[in-house]
């Protein structure tokens, strides 16, 4: 379901989870229905955009945003107390298909709705393996560890030395997934789209874009995607953010932003 509607509401929560890492709770308006790959697009007083931020979870009334600091829209947000107030739009976006056995696997702040997903599943009782890549251990959300099935850090501070690629094919030889989904650097949604096919796996991705407008309006968030054997432009925020990994095109020197 896409409200695309217009909020004020309340923050109930926003804490420090890891380095740079924030969660953000706040009251759900209407007891608002989403999924996960869903995002709300949240105002930032006196900037022209708004910032979009994946939704972490949607429960008990509550709201969870997972952000990372990157620049003066998140920084702002990290300043905010409860009973703070905050404007967004939402919900935005479309949202992973589920599989007979789930592979998750996130890096960084990306985590957010692969473990969004992870919860809806665990509620089914439906096998799921969530693993998730981190550059060191002080970036992992030290309250999720305990759901983790996998992690790694770059620097081997934490678990599995090593990027979250390099254990993919050896998660999927022994999990055995149906359906393989993926959020984080376009680096390694590419990498793990080519181990999902070289397996023949169905892959989806969460895209990553800087947003505008987040309704496909202003068409600034546009990757390519072979649509039948036709290329084409497809807006993030309103045909993805979820997208059939074999159809999209990975722009490597494409970066996440400075929001």
């Amino acid at each position: 379901m896409k409200y695309n509607k217009l909020f004020d509401s309340i923050i109930t929560e926003n804490n420090p989870v890891g380095k740079n890492l924030y969660l953000m709770k706040i009251q759900s308006p209407d007891e608002i229905i989403s999924h996960p790959g869903q995002f709300l697009s949240l105002l930032v007083p006196d900037k022209t955009f708004r910032r979009p931020i994946s939704i972490l979870n949607n429960r008990a009334g509550k709201l969870e945003l997972l952000y990372k600091v990157k620049g003066d829209g998140t920084k702002y947000f990290s300043t905010l107390k409860s009973g703070d107030s905050i404007n967004f739009t939402g919900i935005h976006g479309n949202s992973f298909k589920t599989g007979g056995r789930n592979l998750l696997i996130g890096a960084g702040v990306g985590v957010a709705p692969v473990y969004y997903m992870y919860s809806e599943l665990k509620k089914q009782n439906i096998p799921t393996l969530l693993a998730c890549g981190f550059k060191d251990n002080d970036e992992i959300p030290a309250y999720l560890k305990s759901d983790f099935g996998f992690i790694t850090t770059d620097d081997g501070s934490y678990s599995n030395k090593g990027s979250i690629v390099d254990y993919v094919e050896g998660l999927i030889n022994d999990f055995k997934p149906d359906n393989i989904c993926v959020c984080g650097p376009v680096v390694v949604m590419k990498l793990v789209s080519e181990i999902a096919q070289k397996y023949n796996i169905f892959c989806q991705v969460s895209m990553e874009k800087m947003m505008a407008c987040s309704i496909g309006a202003c068409r600034g968030c546009v990757i390519k995607i072979n649509d039948n054997g036709i290329i084409k432009n497809s807006a993030v925020c309103k045909e993805g953010t979820v997208y059939d990994s074999r159809v999209v095109f990975y722009d490597l020197e494409e970066g996440g932003g400075n929001a």
